[in-house]
């Protein structure tokens, strides 16, 4: 923004009424200044137009005959011209309004043009903040698709994973079968020939299974106990002790109170309830290999 009272300094030097000194100086003013320039350039427009618009007059006879006779022409009848000689007194008032409304214009013409740069830069950030937009919306839908594709994968990995574990048991499960070994228990009951167990030994885990149908129920104070018969022991290991249901049946996991390596033969004897240390031979219902 041009200081005022450089303003008014352009104002004079427009209309020619600086000293020759405060002229150079302006001139060297002007020259570093661009935006002095124009507004100098933007006055003198605009005092030009003021003065271009005064009506013509006509020359008084006297004073058209001293400019014939100094110009050395032959008489003319008439002659208009637009500029009058004035008085330097009576031009500058008008002219300094010329001035002024050059002044106006140069002003409103650097508040356009600040307005107009405005509204581009406005735009542009306008632009600017639509394209960002449009770049998020566009990369939070990417990370959507990748996140449901990530998360399929990993239905799709947990799917597989319980089939493989279920593959896996069944293997195990056929291993151990595999590595188990079964016996079928005959009955020793001349009543209840029809009774019959089997086991099923794990001799690596110690563990084992047995199955049974048609046993006779027992009184109270009666308990059926397991043996194994092992030939490097010197007597029957006690496997645990059972009751069977009403229709004689009964599914016992068992676990010997000590290591078998050879599980010869598997036994069930009727003992006092609670089970005993050593079985009562005579009183053996089941047992396997005959």
């Amino acid at each position: 923004m041009i200081e005022e009272s450089l303003q008014e300094e352009a104002c004079l030097f427009v209309l020619g009424l600086l000293s020759e000194t405060d002229s150079q100086t302006f001139h060297a003013e002007m020259a570093r200044n661009r935006e002095l320039r124009n507004f100098v350039a933007g006055a003198n427009n605009a005092t030009l137009a003021l003065a271009r618009s005064a009506p013509p007059q006509e020359l008084s006879p006297e004073v058209k005959q001293r400019l014939l006779a100094t110009l050395r022409l032959p008489a003319i009848s008439s002659a208009v011209v637009a500029f009058p000689k004035r008085s330097w007194r009576a031009v500058v008032p008008w002219s300094i309004a010329a001035c002024l409304l050059g002044i106006i214009a140069w002003q409103g013409s650097s508040h356009q043009t600040a307005k107009s740069r405005l509204q581009a830069e406005v735009k542009q950030r306008q632009v600017e903040v639509q394209t960002s937009q449009e770049k998020l919306t566009s990369e939070e839908q990417q990370f959507l698709g990748v996140k449901n594709q990530l998360e399929k994968q990993l239905g799709a990995a947990q799917s597989e994973k319980t089939i493989l574990l279920a593959q896996l048991a069944e293997l195990n499960q056929k291993d151990s079968l595999a590595q188990s070994q079964i016996e079928v228990l005959d009955s020793l009951l001349k009543d209840r020939p029809q009774a019959v167990a089997v086991s099923v030994w794990d001799s690596k885990a110690q563990t084992g299974q047995l199955l049974v149908e048609n046993l006779p129920v027992l009184e109270a104070g009666r308990d059926y106990q397991l043996w194994i018969i092992d030939p490097e022991i010197v007597a029957p290991v006690s496997a645990g002790i059972f009751k069977v249901d009403a229709q004689g049946k009964v599914r016992l996991s068992f676990k010997p109170g000590q290591t078998v390596k050879t599980a010869a033969k598997f036994a069930v004897t009727e003992e006092k309830e609670g089970g005993v240390v050593s079985p009562t031979m005579n009183s053996m219902v089941v047992i396997s290999g005959g």
